[in-house]
C-alpha cells in the first residue's frame, strides 16, 4: 500500500523542464512582442509625421512657383498695349514672353469670358466663344488673382489649368490676363522633391481633381481623389489619414491645403511595407526565443530598457518639437529609435526652414511684406507710447528692367540680391528693410530725425548707384520718405505717403530722395 502511495505521482524531468521553458519563454515572449509592437508605432508614427510635414514643404515649393508666375503676370498685364487697347502689339508681346517650360499660352478674356486674344492663334482669327472656365469671373468680380481648377482647352481639347490677374485700365477692370499652364508643371515640381521609395506625392485642386502625381500621372491626372480622402481634406485642411489611393493600395496619407487657392498636397506612404516589417520583427523575435531560451529572457530584460529608455528620450524630445524648441538628443543605442531621433531633428529644422520662408523673400532672404508688417505696427506702437519720429522709406530701383532685358533674369536676380546686401549694410540693427515684389523695398527706420532719415536715404541711393558686379547697366534708385507721425499715423497712410514721394522722385528725374509733406500742409 505505501509502495502504491510512493509510486501514485510520476513527475518527467523533461516534462517539468518543457514547462519551465514554456514559463520562462512566456514572458520573454510577450515581452519580445511588445517591444516589436512598439517600435511598430514609433515607425508608424514617424511615417505620419513625415507624410504631412512633406506634404506642407512640397505645398510651400508649389506657392512659390505660383507665385512666382502671378509676379510675371502682373508685370505683363501692366503692359501699354493693353492700355491703349492696341491688342495686335499686345499678341506679339505676349507670344514673346512665353517661357519655355513654363507657360503653355496667354489668354485675354472681357468681363463675358469671351476670348478676345490667345496665343495658340494668329491675331485677328476667331477664338473659342465658351470655354472660359468660370473661376475667372472672379478675377472681374473680387479684383484678385484666381487660379483655376483643372479644365480642357478649347483650342488644344488637353487638360489644362489657368492664372489669371486683373488688367486695369482707367482705373477699371477691362480685361483678364490668363497664363494657360500644362498640368505636367505640377508633376515636374513632384518630381523635383526626393521621395522615400514607394511613397507618392499628388496634388488636387478645389475640386478634388488630380491635377499632378509623382507616379503614373498619365493614368490619374484628370480623375477625382478617392471620396475618403477629398471628405478629410473638406473637413480639417490639414492632416493624416489611413486609406487606400487609386491603385488600391493601402497608405498613411498626410495632406496640406494652399489657404490662398484651396489646392492641396497629398503624400502617401505604403502601409504594407511597416506592416511587413512588424510581422517579420515577431518572427525573429519567436525564433530567438524558442532557440536560446536563457539568452532570450536576458535579451528581452535588457531591450526594454534600452527601449523604455529611448521612448522616454523620444517623448522629450517629441514635447520639444510640439513646442517649436531645438530638438536635443542624446546617442541611442536602438539604431530604430536613433533614425527617429534623426528625423525629428530633421523635422525640426525643416519646420525652421518652412518658418523661414513663409516670413522672408526666397530670393534676398529679406523679410517678406508679411513680417514686415507685423514688426511695423509693433515699432509704431512703441514709438507712439514713447513719443518717437520714424520714417518710413519707398525705395524703387531706376534702370533694373534694362539689367533683365541686356543680361537676363539670373543677372537681374543677382542685382537684387546685392541691392539687399548693401542695403543691410545701411541701415542698423533696429531697422527694418523688405522686398515687397520686383525691384520695390520697404524699410523703416526707428527713433530717427528728420536729418538723419533723409541722410540715410541719400546713403542708400549713393550705395545703390553704384555699379554691379557682371552688369553693364546702370542702375540707381528713387526713394520715398514718409515721416511719423506727421506723415500718417498708421503703416497705411505712411505706406501711401512714401509711395507717393516715390512717384515723385521718378517723376522729377530719378536717383534722388523726395520727402512727403505733413497732413498739416
Amino acid at each position: 500500500m505505501l509502495n502504491s502511495v510512493l509510486t501514485s505521482h510520476h513527475y518527467s524531468l523533461r516534462r517539468n523542464l518543457m514547462l519551465l521553458v514554456i514559463v520562462c519563454v512566456m514572458p520573454a515572449a510577450l515581452v519580445s512582442a511588445t517591444l516589436a509592437y512598439s517600435n511598430y508605432r514609433l515607425q508608424r508614427d514617424h511615417v505620419e509625421q513625415q507624410t504631412v510635414l512633406m506634404a506642407r514643404t512640397i505645398l510651400a515649393d508649389l506657392e512659390r512657383e505660383i507665385a512666382t508666375i502671378e509676379s510675371a503676370l502682373k508685370i505683363l498685364a501692366t503692359a501699354n498695349e493693353l492700355s491703349a487697347g492696341d491688342l495686335r502689339s499686345f499678341h506679339q508681346r505676349a507670344v514673346d514672353a512665353l517661357a519655355p517650360g513654363i507657360a503653355h499660352n496667354y489668354i485675354v478674356t472681357d468681363r463675358g469670358g469671351r476670348q478676345i486674344l490667345n496665343t495658340l492663334q494668329p491675331y485677328g482669327e476667331a477664338l473659342p466663344a465658351t470655354g472660359t472656365p468660370p473661376q475667372i469671373a472672379r478675377v472681374f468680380t473680387d479684383h484678385a488673382t484666381v487660379l483655376t481648377d483643372m479644365f480642357t482647352g478649347q483650342l488644344t481639347q488637353l487638360p489644362a489649368i489657368a492664372i489669371g490677374v486683373p488688367v486695369e485700365v482707367h482705373k477699371q477692370i477691362a480685361y483678364s490676363l490668363n497664363m494657360g499652364l500644362d498640368p505636367r508643371r505640377i508633376t515636374a515640381i513632384l518630381n523635383r522633391q526626393k521621395l522615400p521609395r514607394g511613397w507618392l506625392a499628388a496634388v488636387s485642386d478645389s475640386s478634388g481633381t488630380i491635377v499632378g502625381r509623382s507616379r503614373d500621372a498619365e493614368l490619374y491626372v484628370g480623375k477625382k481623389a478617392v471620396p475618403e480622402l477629398m471628405e478629410a481634406i473638406a473637413q480639417n485642411g490639414d492632416g493624416q489619414i489611413q486609406v487606400r489611393n487609386r491603385e488600391g493600395v493601402a497608405m498613411f496619407v498626410g495632406y496640406a491645403t494652399s489657404g490662398a487657392w484651396r489646392w492641396s498636397v497629398v503624400v502617401g506612404a505604403p502601409k504594407v511595407r511597416l506592416e511587413y516589417d512588424m510581422a517579420w520583427q515577431l518572427a525573429r523575435v519567436l525564433v530567438g526565443v524558442l532557440a536560446a531560451l536563457g539568452l532570450g529572457i536576458w535579451l528581452a530584460r535588457t531591450i526594454s530598457m534600452r527601449v523604455l529608455l529611448s521612448v522616454r528620450e523620444l517623448n522629450d524630445a517629441a514635447l520639444s518639437l510640439s513646442k517649436g524648441e531645438d530638438v536635443q538628443l542624446p546617442t541611442m543605442q536602438l539604431e530604430e529609435a536613433q533614425a527617429v531621433g534623426h528625423a525629428m531633428r530633421q523635422a525640426a529644422q525643416a519646420m525652421k526652414k518652412v518658418k523661414f520662408l513663409a516670413q522672408h523673400d526666397a530670393l534676398t532672404e529679406l523679410p517678406n511684406r508679411l513680417l514686415f508688417d507685423e514688426v511695423a505696427e509693433h515699432d509704431l506702437a512703441f514709438a507712439s507710447r514713447r513719443g518717437q519720429t520714424m520714417a518710413l522709406l519707398a525705395v524703387d530701383l531706376d534702370g533694373f528692367k534694362g539689367v533683365n532685358d541686356t543680361h537676363g533674369h539670373a543677372a537681374g536676380d543677382g542685382v537684387l540680391k546685392t541691392v539687399a546686401q548693401r542695403i543691410q549694410e545701411v541701415i542698423r540693427a533696429s531697422d527694418i528693410a523688405a522686398r515687397i515684389g520686383g525691384d520695390e523695398f520697404i524699410i523703416l527706420l526707428t527713433d530717427v530725425s528728420e536729418e538723419s532719415a533723409l541722410e540715410t536715404a541719400e546713403r542708400i541711393i549713393a550705395l545703390l548707384s553704384m555699379p554691379y558686379a557682371d552688369c553693364l547697366v546702370s542702375v540707381s534708385a528713387s526713394v520715398g520718405v514718409a515721416l511719423y507721425p506727421e506723415c500718417g499715423d498708421t503703416l497705411k497712410t505712411l505706406t501711401a505717403a512714401a509711395d507717393q514721394a516715390m512717384y515723385l522722385a521718378k517723376q522729377s528725374g530719378k536717383q534722388r530722395v523726395v520727402l512727403a509733406p505733413s497732413r498739416a500742409s
